[in-house]
């Protein structure tokens, strides 16, 4: 099994599949590096270690002190959950930090980071096209931290959510991020 990372604002109290679950995706909103065109596939953004994802949400924040309602969406908390890919569908990910994988996809790193979401958007809708069940790539940040989109549509059955932790003051992963992001917690 390959384990990423995932965060999202968390009711306990909700069932799983439902707004506000570890489960839930949201409909693709086509602002994503990587979204895929609605009628294709939802998409579900997630990073390979539990610090770049909180690291992603915590980033508009960037270089102030990190609050306690930073760590709140829509009025719920923010946790972090493990997620699991069955090892033959993770096997079927276009792997965008692999120098072989750009050659033989005619792709340059500048256009898989370019900020121009019509570059990056075509790239997700190729990879649909050719019959990947989703992306990795680098993250904006760092090369050292991974990120990996999926294709709802193509990885359902594949996946395997663990169990949420409220994202907190205690949080290892949170003073790695907020380090990295240069913030200091101020909870």
């Amino acid at each position: 099994m390959s384990l990423f990372w995932r965060v999202f604002p968390w009711d306990p109290d909700v069932k799983e599949g439902n707004p506000f679950s570890a489960s839930y995706i949201p409909p693709t909103t086509g602002r994503g590096r990587f979204d895929l065109p609605p009628d294709c596939s939802p998409v579900l953004y997630l990073a390979e270690s539990p610090e770049h994802a909180i690291a992603e949400t915590i980033q508009p924040w960037r270089n102030r002190p990190l609050r306690r309602p930073h760590l709140l969406r829509a009025g719920r908390p923010l946790a972090l959950v493990g997620v699991q890919l069955e090892p033959d569908e993770a096997s079927r990910l276009l792997d965008l930090c692999d120098p072989r994988t750009l050659r033989h996809s005619r792709l340059n790193p500048e256009r898989i980071a370019s900020r121009h979401r019509h570059r990056t958007q075509s790239i997700a809708a190729s990879a649909w096209d050719s019959g990947h069940v989703g992306l990795r790539w680098w993250a904006s940040f760092w090369g050292d931290w991974q990120g990996v989109v999926l294709f709802m549509k193509r990885t359902r059955r594949g996946l395997h959510f663990g169990e949420p932790e409220v994202i907190s003051r205690d949080t290892p992963a949170l003073h790695e991020a907020a380090d990295a992001l240069g913030m200091r917690l101020a909870m």
